[in-house]
């Protein structure tokens, strides 16, 4: 406090270096100001917080898919989703979905570990440890599973290239490949098709 007083009143007895310190003082403020004014290029988002990191998330997302009458088509949900909006995406943990057609009582029930979503293309990729859970036109329930499958809702198919094993309460069918058409009720596997049915009793996997 004593040095900064000194300093006031040797400046105020001498009126040359009280001139050049309130010029240096101006300087310095026509710089800042000057440097703020300069236009600034934009930076994208993306940069600022990384490649792999999302633009925003959603926690406990559900989302519902109605056709042109009103009728309940998909209803899908996972704890949680991160947006990538560059690439047109979202990444889901734990995705679960039930897909709805038109004269079955009973959806499609689908789940993996993860998920992504490809607006652009309006498919959801589904991977490791696949499932669908559907019912069987005698009313019985199969089950499939698979590494991952893909989900078209415009087309209402889902389908994968990876092999795949469908159980039922009588038998096991494996195989290479498969697609099958929601509302039409109709799967076809693809190749290296492989079965065993047991009537009567319980098919063990």
């Amino acid at each position: 406090m004593r040095g900064n007083l000194l300093s006031t009143l040797l400046l105020a007895d001498r009126p040359v270096l009280r001139t050049l310190a309130l010029g240096c003082t101006a300087v310095a403020l026509v710089v800042m100001m000057w440097q703020s004014d300069d236009p600034q290029e934009p930076v994208e988002a993306a940069a600022l917080r990384g490649q792999s990191e999302p633009d925003g998330f959603v926690v406990n997302g559900r989302y519902r898919s109605f056709d042109d009458t009103g009728r309940l088509t998909v209803w899908f949900e996972s704890p949680r989703i991160e947006q990538f909006e560059s690439d047109n995406k979202a990444i889901m943990a734990s995705p679960r979905a039930r897909l709805y057609s038109e004269g079955e009582e009973e959806p499609w029930r689908l789940s993996s570990d993860s998920g992504t979503f490809l607006e652009t293309e309006g498919l959801l990729l589904l991977e490791d440890n696949v499932e669908v859970i559907r019912h069987t036109s005698d009313n019985r329930q199969g089950t499939l599973t698979t590494s991952r499958l893909t989900l078209d809702n415009e087309s209402r198919t889902v389908y994968t290239d990876a092999p795949v094993k469908l159980t039922d309460s009588f038998s096991v069918t494996r195989a290479i490949g498969m697609k099958a058409w929601i509302d039409d009720r109709i799967l076809e596997l693809n190749s290296q098709v492989e079965g065993r049915y047991e009537p009567g009793q319980q098919a063990n996997p």
